[in-house]
């Protein structure tokens, strides 16, 4: 039976990030999962898709100078700034994947138990291991959130936006989607030009757009609205240079900032390609919905004087976010995550990003309840690989073998 001193479990941005950190400080670590899979399969989905962060702002984090997305671009005649494409973005993940952790093992991880002073590592080709740590990098694949009203409904009527595997599928199709954010308002988009007939249904009275940020504003407008990873402005810039200090807060000043800023808006260069093409219903909530014939029949609640409508489609997409909850992680042993402290359904994280059981880290989105808005974007790989390797490089295992 092998043991290795950290496991990391995903090989996504945070993951790559922490295994090349870990390296660089001579830290023995495996990491597990298949690189930049995420990203991957919404590229291939098809269509023009973009980030909706600078590319600045995308970067895989490692010591070594040289291996930004930004570096990746530019000798290629890519986009440096925005809009960015994910596919680029992806095919710049795979590139740094190769170049700095090729020793990632393409292998999921099917079971974390406790064991002793470490964890026990089951792998999904049967491969059994011992780790001394485990850190938990596995994105966003896992909480993908599909609203109750339409969760009963069979997966061949509905999707959330991640795992759509194919928009030309759609062909012919009336869709309806359900949002007002990026990934809603740019599924609609591209549904309409794979050749479907969608519908937007949107909770509140409009669509909120980004407005267009200059590559090189002038001097005053710099100090007066800096350009950050997370939008311009004070409180932008503030949010992604001090994730440390945003740990610091009280508990229920940092979820109302995660929760409220970048709230739910679509992209500039998404407008054009959404307005007048699709009808748009604002104000409107989906109260329920039921098969009918093999169709969707979804019940609607217009906001303004609360009368009740069916709309019938083919299908329905849920572009409805994200649900960051300990119990989605169902590779866990029930007993570790019943150990683990939530804040709300996330857990509860030290200043090491290290949960309440001991050795136990979790890294990326699932972070941000604890660390701020900025560990929703892939912006915060730097710093969680920072500190995480300087805390176990600083924290030798005891071994008990």
């Amino acid at each position: 039976m092998s043991r290795v001193a950290v496991a990391i479990i995903g090989a996504g941005p945070y993951g790559l990030s922490l295994a090349a950190h870990l390296a660089a400080r001579k830290i023995e670590h495996r990491i597990f999962g298949r690189p930049m899979l995420f990203w991957s399969r919404v590229a291939d989905a098809g269509g023009d898709r973009y980030l909706r962060t600078y590319c600045f702002g995308t970067n895989i984090s490692t010591p070594e100078p040289g291996f930004s997305f930004a570096d990746y671009s530019r000798p290629r005649g890519l986009e440096t700034f925005e809009p960015c494409s994910i596919g680029d973005f992806a095919a710049y993940g795979h590139w740094f994947q190769q170049t700095n952790v090729p020793w990632v093992e393409p292998v999921d991880v099917a079971h974390v138990a406790g064991q002793g002073d470490g964890f026990a590592v089951s792998l999904a080709d049967g491969q059994y291991l011992v780790a001394d740590r485990v850190v938990i990098a596995t994105g966003l694949a896992s909480f993908a959130h599909v609203p109750r009203e339409i969760a009963s409904l069979p997966p061949t009527l509905t999707a959330h936006t991640s795992r759509i595997e194919s928009f030309s599928a759609f062909k012919g199709r009336d869709v309806a989607v359900i949002g007002a954010g990026q990934s809603a308002l740019e599924a609609a988009a591209l549904l309409h030009e794979a050749g479907a007939r969608p519908q937007l249904l949107v909770r509140k009275d409009a669509i909120h757009w980004m407005n267009r940020v200059p590559q090189s504003p002038g001097l005053w407008r710099r100090l007066r609205s800096p350009i950050s990873a997370l939008g311009s402005g004070p409180k932008a810039w503030a949010l992604a240079h001090f994730p440390g200090a945003m740990h610091r807060l009280p508990d229920a000043w940092r979820t109302r900032l995660v929760k409220k800023h970048l709230p739910p808006e679509g992209a500039w260069w998404l407008r054009e390609r959404v307005e007048n093409r699709m009808p748009v219903h604002v104000g409107t909530t989906v109260d329920g919905a039921r098969e009918l014939n093999g169709r969707v029949a979804l019940r609607l609640r217009t906001a303004n004087d609360s009368s009740e409508r069916q709309l019938l489609v083919d299908h329905v997409i849920a572009g409805t976010g994200y649900d960051i909850d300990v119990e989605r992680l169902v590779f866990l042993d029930r007993t570790l995550r019943s150990s683990i402290q939530r804040l709300g359904r996330a857990p509860r994280l030290n200043a090491d990003f290290e949960t309440s059981v001991s050795g136990l880290g979790i890294i990326g989105p699932a972070s941000a309840i604890s660390f701020g808005p900025l560990f929703r974007f892939v912006a915060g790989s730097e710093y969680a690989a920072r500190v995480v390797s300087a805390h176990l490089a600083r924290t030798p295992v005891q071994r008990h073998d």
